[in-house]
């Protein structure tokens, strides 16, 4: 039953690396593949041989959760290079035109951060929601492996996996400053908002693009996409992830609405980059859902569900 989403996550993760890597080499930038080896060299084994034990002890959760772990770390290697080789392309910058987007949709940028940092509770709950994306993409497949969601598990990594490449290949004709830098609000200016990640980025987006001698550095890899809002992909995903646990759903879709908000009060999106991700997210679950035909996978029973039922 769960043939299928395994064999299409581990064959994304392995031509992931094929693709991203051999563009590297064809049309930059360069890559310093010290750290990339390092983190394999180390993933690969210890997981490896955590799998082939849950294997033999037929521990079927714990292998699930350690091969989509696994996968999902090793995507991001590909993921973040990707991103660098799609700036790097140095196409015009696009700020002008996502602003006109916003305008023709009437949002007013600087009153919605006014409206945010006037209010410390909605600031700090935004600013937590942005930093939970890291957290739910590791914890939402434990959650989901403890349930007995199997097959959710492998299409919510799936998922993740192609709504980044989708966001990519988008964003080779929208890089963009962001709104932090456009509309020059400075981060000092505000009470209560953390504008960090509206600025944290421009280094390595600037260099990228203007540096004919820039190396690619995993360890100083950041997300340098400003459309569409990779934030608010994952946000539907993870809210999307965790519909099927009755108990988990309204908590995980209140915090992914958040995160999903928060992307444009701290970080440097316009709307229309949330809106674009929301996008990106629907073709990118839908199409996992049709590949791991996940209306045909119930809910694995565990054994202590089938003896309460009994009882």
């Amino acid at each position: 039953m769960l043939l299928q989403p395994r064999l299409l996550l581990f064959s994304m993760t392995l031509l992931a690396y094929g693709i991203v890597f051999a563009l590297a080499w064809m049309v930059g930038p360069a890559v310093e593949y010290g750290s990339i080896m390092k983190l394999c060299a180390v993933l690969i084994p210890v997981f490896g041989a955590a799998i082939a034990y849950t294997m033999f002890r037929r521990m079927e959760p714990m292998r699930v959760l350690l091969e989509c772990i696994l996968c999902g770390l090793l995507l991001s290697v590909p993921v973040g290079l990707s991103t660098y080789i799609a700036m790097g392309a140095n196409f015009p910058l696009a700020d002008e035109r996502l602003m006109r987007m916003d305008a023709a949709l009437g949002f007013d940028w600087r009153a919605f951060i006014r409206f945010v940092d006037a209010r410390p509770l909605l600031a700090e709950s935004l600013g937590q929601a942005y930093q939970s994306f890291g957290l739910q993409l590791l914890g939402i497949p434990i959650l989901l492996a403890a349930f007995g969601r199997y097959a959710r598990c492998y299409a919510m990594v799936l998922g993740y996996g192609l709504l980044c490449f989708l966001s990519i290949l988008i964003s080779l004709w929208y890089p963009a400053l962001g709104t932090y830098s456009v509309y020059a609000v400075a981060p000092q200016s505000l009470d209560n908002i953390n504008a960090h990640f509206g600025y944290a980025f421009l280094e390595q987006f600037n260099a990228v693009r203007s540096d004919p001698d820039f190396v690619f550095s995993f360890p100083k890899m950041m997300g340098i996409v400003t459309f569409p809002s990779v934030h608010a992909a994952a946000a539907v995903l993870c809210a999307w992830a965790m519909w099927d646990i009755r108990l988990l759903r309204y908590p995980f879709l209140a915090l992914n609405v958040l995160m999903a908000v928060s992307a444009i009060s701290h970080a440097n999106h316009y709307l229309v980059d949330v809106i674009a991700g929301i996008g990106v997210a629907s073709i990118s679950i839908s199409s996992v859902s049709a590949l791991c035909n996940l209306r045909a996978h119930a809910p694995v029973r565990t054994a202590k569900t089938m003896v309460a039922k009994q009882a």
